[in-house]
């Protein structure tokens, strides 16, 4: 069997964006690979015959293939590249001819009568009108944003996000599409934040803040007439809403009041009447896909609507479930045994993106059984070697559980470094799916160990818990698998461990470094070193306060700086090697500067590897090249000291 290489990667195929046309006959997806070429990618669509399950290519390779249904037909959606104050071109599916043209940028279109498209675009405040002016005036637009380009203005909070940049003054705004015409008619206010909606007969529900300098955590529900245009609020009190939907003549909230758990309680059901709350259905789960994988990319969902029920993709423990809710409960209806990444519901079953058994993605039917559908990823791993997953749980009143990747060619009588690789989140899982950057680790000779420490997600609100914990519990669960791993694994080398991680995985590979010397070489990836500076520089910023229940959220750095990793600085000797993103907002990069400098100035071995214009998700979606050298950096530093 062969390696699993290092650049492997940019010969897999990434599926993502299930859609299923009205009448259920066809389903499209699609499909994105690495253009090493041009240190991107490239993305094109999928057409399948939901009888024959005879799969055709869509679409020409492009660098961004977006699909929306409108009526019986599948758009494409393109840029105007001639005309800047185009931002979306709507082009029927097999036709290259341009269909329609909108002046903004549509974030989701839908039909909402015979009238009218419901379009969420997107504003900013500063020139909330754009899409109304006239094309001289949009020109101008576009003329006066080029002669301000060097210059950043921030007036509120938040101003810039992960992945999506600066976001001072953006919006996102509920609009009418005339079908004939193309006038647009705005639903919301350019100070309204749109965070999720539904249609209602006439009525329009959705959930947002309006605000102009300060955007908090809580968020109201709204009610909009498309006859009368008149604006209702539904909902005024606090509460941490993630979505607003109707279902059988009824409007139920996805939220929750953080009163047991605080703000990272999952979401449980609400029926909303009367501007009051009522408890529908509890619910322990996060209402969203949280297994982790270095091997996704494009745009996924987590929510469907189907002949009077809900659906959502959700973890348990370290695999994907979907559940349906009625309008009363919540039930189990697939079983993925993996992750699932997408999906899409018929009338006879559902339609997933998914990956299992340590095999890449590819879509499923489930009627029943699961069934693959494609081979788009089968012969990428036919000849090489998969190392298995095999379970390891450390036996506690909360029971940890984690896995083992054996290294190729394992041979019981010799004797092997190991790497123990640390999610994010923390609130996220790791389960027995493929991980490109541990399969390759296993193919160069390394036995790879990871686990869902205290705070992971997929075991109910109690076991997520970190509330002022972080860097005691979930520190006490890692090391202690690790004691059950060396003891169950003697051919593993414990004078030659390494660490690493990311975001969370970063904070607790700097928090082990300051308080265990067992790790004889350490890589910190997107990580966290000083909540202060975390809470004050970070697109995460105050939520995190919050989340900690803190007594006063504006005087607790004296609680940020007890779980910062930098305060056991001097207490390292770990050869640490940092790796982060120069555009990363989720945890900035002045995070790995800070603990750096203070390794350097005491001499021990340390190195800085700064990617310029990459974010938070260097691993996951960074340019291929970037993806290559970092994963190559950890690799040799790994090797150097291991």
């Amino acid at each position: 069997m062969k390696q699993i290489s290092l650049d492997l990667f940019t010969e897999y195929s990434f599926l993502s964006d299930l859609k299923l046309s009205n009448d259920e006959s066809r389903l499209y997806f699609t499909e994105t690979r690495a253009d090493v070429e041009n240190n991107s990618y490239v993305q094109r669509l999928h057409e399948m015959d939901t009888v024959t399950k005879e799969v055709k290519t869509a679409s020409d390779w492009q660098k961004k293939t977006a699909t929306f249904f409108l009526g019986d037909e599948l758009y494409l959606i393109t840029k105007d590249e001639e005309d800047p104050t185009v931002h979306t071109q709507f082009v029927k599916l097999y036709d290259e001819s341009v269909r329609f043209k909108l002046p903004c940028a549509v974030n989701s279109i839908r039909d909402l009568n015979d009238q009218y498209y419901l379009a969420l675009i997107s504003i900013n405040r500063s020139c909330a009108n754009d899409h109304h002016l006239s094309a001289e005036n949009r020109k101008a637009n576009v003329e006066k944003r080029k002669a301000d380009e060097d210059y950043v203005v921030f007036d509120e909070y938040p101003f810039f996000f992960n992945g999506a940049g600066i976001t001072n003054g953006d919006r996102n705004m509920l609009v009418l599409i005339d079908k004939q015409t193309h006038e647009i008619t705005d639903l919301t206010s350019s100070t309204m934040d749109v965070e999720s909606y539904d249609v209602d007969g006439d009525d329009i529900l959705y959930s947002g803040v309006d605000y102009t300098t300060f955007k908090g955590k809580w968020s109201w529900v709204y009610r909009i007439n498309t006859k009368t245009l008149q604006t209702e609020v539904l909902y005024d009190d606090v509460m941490q809403i993630s979505r607003v939907f109707e279902l059988q003549g009824k409007i139920f909230v996805l939220g929750t009041f953080g009163k047991e758990y605080g703000a990272m309680e999952a979401n449980k059901f609400y029926e909303l009447k009367d501007k009051k709350m009522t408890l529908v259905c509890d619910n322990e789960y996060s209402l969203y896909n949280s297994v982790g994988s270095d091997c996704r990319y494009g745009k996924t969902k987590n929510f469907m609507k189907k002949k009077d029920k809900a659906y959502f993709i959700t973890t348990d423990h370290e695999r994907s479930i979907v559940l349906e809710f009625d309008g009363t409960s919540l039930v189990k209806v697939a079983d993925v045994e993996g992750s699932c990444d997408d999906l899409a519901i018929s009338s006879t079953g559902l339609y997933v993106i998914g990956m299992k058994q340590q095999m890449l993605q590819e879509v499923y039917e489930i009627n029943q059984q699961l069934e693959v559908l494609t081979s788009f990823n089968t012969a990428v791993l036919e000849d090489k070697y998969v190392a298995k997953p095999q379970k390891i749980s450390v036996d506690k009143p909360m029971r940890v559980d984690g896995w083992v990747l054996l290294p190729k060619d394992f041979d019981p009588g010799k004797k092997y470094p190991a790497i123990l690789d640390i999610h994010g989140g923390p609130k996220t899982a790791y389960g027995e799916i493929f991980y490109h950057e541990m399969q390759h680790w296993a193919s160069l000779g390394y036995f790879v160990m990871f686990c869902n420490p205290r705070g992971s997600d997929g075991k109910g609100n109690a076991f997520a818990d970190l509330r002022k914990s972080w860097g005691t519990i979930d520190y006490e669960d890692i090391m202690d698998f690790v004691d059950e791993v060396l003891k169950n694994y003697p051919s593993i080398d414990s004078e030659r461990l390494g660490v690493t991680g990311g975001s969370y995985g970063g904070y607790m590979t700097n928090w082990i470094i300051g308080h265990t010397n067992r790790f004889k070489a350490a890589a910190t990836q997107r990580s966290i070193s000083n909540w202060i500076t975390e809470v004050c520089a970070s697109d995460y910023g105050i939520d995190f306060p919050i989340e900690q229940e803190y007594d006063d959220i504006y005087n607790c750095h004296d609680e940020l700086w007890d779980m910062s990793p930098l305060k056991y600085a001097n207490e390292a000797v770990t050869p640490t090697l940092f790796i982060q993103s120069t555009e990363d907002y989720r945890c900035p990069i002045p995070e790995a500067i800070q603990l750096y400098t203070v390794l350097k100035c005491r001499g021990v071995e340390s190195r800085l590897v700064a990617f310029k214009g990459e974010n938070h998700d260097l691993s996951r979606t960074g340019k291929p090249l970037h993806r290559i050298r970092r994963l190559k950096e950890i690799t040799d530093w790994m090797t150097s000291h291991l």
